[in-house]
């Protein structure tokens, strides 16, 4: 008899015993889910486009006496935590065949840049470090890179000209509903100049921004963009 009441006790503390590791899993658990929730904020819905931030617009073939330092400003500017301002950025890129149109031995006004498959194509390193690091930051943030002018027989200075990438961006917009876009990149006469007027045509101009400090342009004294964002009420902004 006495014996079967041991027994009975030793199980009763041996269930006991087991509810409480039980408890103390639930609890590690819960915790954890906290932490990671803890972990990923929730980021504003804005979009980011750096226009054209490659090797050939800032140190190569093509290069913008303002470029290299502005990609620096910028890549310093997002990692020290400028990119918290949005839930997504995008990069586009140049993306051209050996033989473009734009290219003067085809009757272009430009030397070969951002060719396939070249160095000049890449995102400028120090930039692409911080973006590829975003990716990997345990964040919500999304960060992709779209290419354009890959046809042989067309330019396309904005993404929105490319038929590909073009119609997807525009998705993404659509769906995501975005609070506001900012823009900026290389170069602003150019492909920042066409990329907002373009971005203008289905989306409101008072929701877009330029980031003033962190342009560069092929010819400083151009005015089109500051004349675009004067005349639709188009707001500057620096990081």
């Amino acid at each position: 008899m006495k014996k079967s009441i041991i027994g009975a006790i030793v199980l009763i503390a041996a269930l006991a015993m087991t509810g409480c590791n039980n408890d103390k899993k639930e609890k590690r658990q819960k915790e954890d889910k906290t932490e990671a929730k803890a972990e990923k904020p929730q980021l504003p819905n804005r979009l980011l486009i750096i226009v054209d931030p490659q090797v050939d617009f800032t140190t190569g073939s093509l290069a913008t006496a303002k470029g290299p330092a502005a990609m620096d400003y910028l890549a310093k500017a997002l990692n020290e935590g400028a990119w918290k301002n949005y839930g997504w950025i995008i990069a586009t890129q140049d993306a051209h065949p050996k033989n473009h149109c734009s290219f003067v031995e085809q009757g272009g006004v430009f030397p070969p840049h951002c060719v396939q498959g070249t160095e000049g194509m890449n995102i400028y390193p120090r930039l692409l470090k911080v973006l590829d690091g975003l990716m990997g930051n345990g964040s919500n943030i999304q960060v992709h890179f779209m290419e354009k002018g890959d046809l042989a027989d067309k330019e396309e200075f904005s993404i929105f000209q490319n038929e590909h990438s073009g119609e997807k961006l525009r998705h993404v917009i659509e769906n995501e509903k975005f609070e506001g876009i900012d823009i900026c990149g290389i170069a602003t006469d150019y492909c920042v100049y066409e990329t907002t007027k373009d971005l203008m045509a289905f989306y409101p101009a008072k929701k877009i921004r330029i980031v003033t400090n962190c342009l560069a342009a092929v010819d400083d004294n151009d005015t089109k963009l500051a004349d675009l964002m004067k005349e639709n009420g188009i707001q500057g902004i620096e990081f």
